[in-house]
């Protein structure tokens, strides 16, 4: 599949993204992926407790680089991993990392080591896509986000203004301090199925 993408469009800039679906026991197969001049390999091992140790094992067998994803929980996990020499580019999901703060201590830590990274999304609102889109616009971010307009994923977007492509394959960002985006109250109360609050002990 990647030869017939390499054929068809030999001066392109593209990536494969395994989803944490291969071993070291496919070295091989990612080894011959060398030849096609991918800018990366997204998350090629599963992501269980050796995972940054065989990821940097594998690093060290192919030529292309290699992007950590599903690995990159934490600010802790992306520094184990530049330790070990476990990828030459890192994924950055703000969801996961723990948010917007997380997110930029791991871009300038990657800054510093001279690791490039970008802005992967999980199904964020316009808020949250929203602020993905911010994100990237900081240095470092060298490779085009996984950030979509609104209408890829929701009929009715929950966050409004609703992203929307400003050019093609771009996310226009903010114009106004912060950003536009705020959840619509109509919305939010017609979607809401229960609410909790919490109050710390003793007060």
């Amino acid at each position: 599949m990647v030869a017939a993408v390499r054929a068809t469009f030999p001066n392109f800039t593209f990536h494969v993204d395994c989803n944490a679906a291969y071993t070291l026991a496919d070295a091989e197969l990612f080894r011959a992926l060398d030849r096609h001049r991918l800018a990366m390999i997204e998350q090629p091992l599963a992501d269980d407790g050796l995972s940054l140790v065989h990821h940097a094992e594998l690093q060290k067998r192919i030529e292309t680089p290699i992007c950590i994803d599903e690995s990159g929980h934490s600010l802790a996990h992306v520094q184990a991993a530049i330790q070990l020499g476990a990828c030459r580019v890192v994924n950055i999901k703000m969801a996961r990392v723990g948010g917007l703060a997380a997110s930029r201590d791991i871009q300038a830590l990657c800054a510093a080591h001279g690791i490039p990274c970008w802005v992967g999304g999980m199904l964020e609102s316009a808020i949250g896509g929203a602020i993905c889109a911010e994100l990237a616009t900081l240095p470092n971010f060298t490779y085009a986000a996984d950030i979509f307009p609104s209408s890829y994923f929701y009929r009715n977007d929950l966050g409004k203004p609703e992203l929307v492509l400003s050019g093609r394959g771009e996310v226009a960002t903010s114009r106004v301090p912060g950003i536009a985006q705020e959840p619509d109250p109509e919305l939010l109360e017609r979607w809401t199925v229960a609410h909790a609050s919490f109050r710390a002990e003793g007060r």
